[in-house]
């Protein structure tokens, strides 16, 4: 939970569980009230990744449920979007997504370059955020 406070971008990974992220996650979250009640997560970037099981899983859903947490604290939410051609590949703009048949099947080129444009989105846009509050 500290490394919250220190850090300008923050990524969260979070399996889907029932289109919902995994309640793993959001006891982690539920512990951020003190740095949440001080400001301290407030004007940063977040952004997320996900894997479902299954097709049609929930990506979408787990990746919206988890940016409604960054919602409340006060965060700036960046995502992938369409904003490169391997986007029309890979198919959600909400982030980064992997389709996992329960385990059997490891992220493929299409997963990993959307976790890479994620990734470079969101630090990207979180050094404009930090310099822009600096000056």
């Amino acid at each position: 939970v500290d490394d919250l406070a220190w850090a300008d971008v923050a990524i969260f990974g979070a399996p889907t569980r029932y289109g919902m992220i995994a309640a793993q996650l959001k006891q982690f979250i539920d512990t951020t009230g003190p740095l949440w009640g001080q400001g301290a997560l407030a004007n940063k970037v977040y952004s997320g990744f996900t894997s479902t099981g299954t097709a049609h899983g929930g990506h979408e859903t787990t990746l919206t449920s988890l940016f409604n947490v960054f919602y409340h604290w006060g965060g700036i939410v960046v995502t992938p979007g369409y904003t490169d051609t391997s986007q029309f590949i890979a198919g959600n703009p909400y982030g980064a997504s992997h389709t996992s048949n329960n385990g059997e099947i490891a992220p493929d080129d299409v997963a990993l370059t959307a976790a890479a444009l994620t990734a470079r989105r969101a630090v990207q846009i979180g050094a404009a955020v930090k310099k822009g509050m600096a000056g």
